[in-house]
């Protein structure tokens, strides 16, 4: 982790898988990713209104980076 740096919001996701899976690609590309409000998320998930959104936070200074990552488009290989 980096030292004294801020957390900040880099999106909300309605179930923890959702969350999960973009944790793991800003993961698999350097970025580090924590979430937020996973457990309520999980409890909260029938009711009519959402309020279990699950966060995911990046270093500031990671952010647009992060958001750079999540906008690409997988790259295709060939054989």
């Amino acid at each position: 982790m980096k030292d004294n740096e801020e957390l900040t919001v880099l999106g909300e996701y309605e179930n923890t898988i959702e969350a999960s899976m973009v944790k793991g690609v800003l993961e698999t590309n350097g970025v580090q990713a924590m979430l937020t409000n996973e457990i309520m998320s999980n409890v909260l998930s029938l009711a009519p209104i959402n309020y279990g959104m699950v966060r995911v936070l990046v270093f500031k200074s990671d952010l647009d980076l992060a958001r750079k990552i999540l906008a690409s488009a997988p790259v295709e290989t060939t054989k």
